[in-house]
């Protein structure tokens, strides 16, 4: 039988938990867990834990940085031109139409899950982009992917890529699988006919796959006055609002405050 050895203490060879030995748990893809573990050696706060709970302490503090740069790598790919957004700072200020109740409740994102439509409704500045902002923070905290398009935006983009281009199918391919798409300031300005079939196109795909949030100045039946195309309007209409949460938003102009 092969002869067992006695462990011996890293010290033994003159190796110590200290940060000399943070490049290994780098290299381990385990940087949160080793800094922890190098924190807890040196801090008298944790003599009393047991070596377990100094294990656990540390992996947890390992999957929380994890997921940490998961929901940045989800906010990144987002595009959202505000990633630092979230439910947390909403403004409920008196005479503001937002229900805390239900933006907790969003929150939770189960929207997402039964890929429910969110349609926020107001005039300028009341912070309808912050509060789609916000939910889509909270659906990249729930590992949901995410993207986000002003709508003229995305029509300019469909517009320079061509049918024949393979990019056009990435994107395409992109707009459809993505678990959340917020289209900001929808219907703003008139769209032409061939934007408005590309637009029905891909909210078509998503039917039953993914949630789309749309931020607007105009409530939906003013929709069609944007639209060309009377047939294409009504599906449009029908795609985004049917089942949808439609959030209407009053109150004061909140460029002006520091929060939304």
């Amino acid at each position: 039988m092969p002869t067992q050895t006695t462990p011996q203490p890293a010290s033994a060879n003159a190796r110590f938990l200290d940060e000399s030995i943070l490049p290994v748990f780098t290299d381990l893809r385990m940087t949160a867990f080793g800094q922890t573990v190098i924190d807890i050696a040196h801090n008298p706060d944790f003599d009393d834990w047991s070596f377990s709970d100094k294990i656990l302490y540390a992996i947890d503090k390992q999957v929380a940085a994890k997921r940490e740069r998961r929901v940045a790598k989800l906010l990144k790919a987002s595009r959202s031109p505000n990633p630092d957004a979230c439910v947390e700072d909403i403004t409920y200020a008196p005479g503001r139409t937002i229900n805390k109740e239900q933006i907790s409740r969003l929150a939770h994102c189960q929207w997402c899950q039964n890929t429910q439509n969110i349609v926020i409704l107001g005039k300028s500045s009341v912070g309808k982009t912050y509060l789609a902002l916000a939910l889509l923070t909270a659906a990249c905290r729930k590992d949901y992917s995410a993207t986000f398009f002003r709508t003229d935006t995305l029509a300019n983009h469909l517009a320079v890529l061509t049918p024949a281009d393979p990019e056009r199918m990435t994107f395409l391919t992109e707009l459809h699988n993505t678990d959340v798409l917020v289209l900001d300031d929808f219907l703003t300005t008139p769209i032409d006919t061939l934007t408005a079939h590309q637009l029905l196109n891909i909210l078509a795909e998503r039917e039953g796959r993914g949630a789309t949030i749309v931020t607007s100045q105009f409530t939906p039946d003013e929709w069609y006055k944007s639209i060309p195309d009377a047939v294409i309007a009504e599906s449009i209409l029908n795609r985004l609002v049917a089942g949808a949460e439609i959030i209407t938003i009053e109150g004061e102009n909140m460029r002006l405050t520091p929060n939304q």
